[in-house]
């Protein structure tokens, strides 16, 4: 089963390239992209979506590999950590406090 698997998903990425570069070749266009006052030189429209398409992609994989969850999680602990200490500080500093005799 796993070898009928993986030759269905070789052939799929066999499929892809092929449209990929039947893509190349109807789409040898150059477009100047001008972006925020920047003017970029002439590339074939191909080439532009290929670069969309692989930024994208990688960002897909960033986000799923949950990157930026755990970058987000890191700085809610140091927060977490900080708020604990100030806490701990205080409930020492109360102690202290408790533990005078009165005058």
């Amino acid at each position: 089963m796993r070898r009928l698997l993986r030759l269905l998903f070789l052939l799929f990425l066999l499929l892809v390239f092929v449209i990929s570069v039947s893509f190349t070749y109807s789409n040898i266009t150059p477009v100047q992209l001008r972006f925020a006052g920047l003017v970029f030189p002439p590339l074939p429209v191909s080439v532009l979506l290929a670069g969309a398409f692989v930024c994208g992609g990688l960002l897909g994989l960033l986000c799923g590999l949950r990157l930026f969850r755990q970058a987000r999680a890191g700085l809610e602990s140091r927060r977490l950590r900080r708020k604990l200490q100030d806490v701990e500080a205080e409930v020492a500093r109360l102690r202290t406090l408790g533990l005078k005799e009165p005058d």
